[in-house]
């Protein structure tokens, strides 16, 4: 399975900011909510909202395949290259229309593949579903546990984020699985 180190990451958002803060804010909402491309692309600009209790700046992620929808914070960021709160205006602006405008699903390829080749990163293994196998990374490195790879994934099934460990590391995967497996 191929995921991106974090500086890796920031290189990839850092051109993408320096280039189009459109393209910037799609890159960065696909590694932050580790949401599928077509999620992404779904997103309107009423899925963008302010919660009624706590005042944060919040998305909606639509559902994908058979998994669910969630919710995740806008986060604020002194480095621009991590910060979501943009992502609020191109909402304001875009209403009830799509967030992201016209961007498809083969142009979003064709983006991240340039911005990878501007961050000096091997292009042909940079792909928008990278940047979900990197944010599973992410969340494994910080909690080691299975279940919340899977939950912040939106998976039906724990197992399910099985996958994003055991090419990374077989013991380390073998050993999440037994978990898994004995917790069900």
């Amino acid at each position: 399975m191929e995921y991106l180190q974090p500086t890796e990451v920031n290189a990839l958002l850092a051109e993408a900011y320096k280039a189009n803060p459109i393209h910037h804010q799609f890159l960065l909402a696909l590694y932050a909510t580790g949401t599928r491309v077509s999620q992404v692309l779904k997103l309107r600009g009423f899925d963008v909202y302010a919660d009624p209790v706590t005042g944060e700046h919040k998305v909606r992620m639509p559902k994908a395949k058979r998994g669910t929808s969630r919710v995740f914070q806008i986060v604020a960021s002194a480095d621009p290259v991590r910060d979501m709160t943009p992502l609020i205006a191109l909402a304001k602006a875009a209403g009830p229309t799509r967030l992201f405008g016209g961007l498809s699903r083969q142009y979003a390829h064709v983006i991240i593949k340039r911005y990878a080749a501007l961050a000096g990163l091997h292009v042909d293994s940079v792909h928008c579903h990278t940047l979900r196998h990197s944010t599973a990374m992410r969340v494994w490195e910080r909690t080691q546990r299975i279940g919340a790879v899977s939950g912040y994934l939106c998976h039906t099934d724990p197992a399910s984020a099985y996958q994003y460990l055991r090419e990374n590391d077989a013991s380390m995967a073998d050993d999440a699985m037994g978990a898994v497996l004995t917790n069900v």
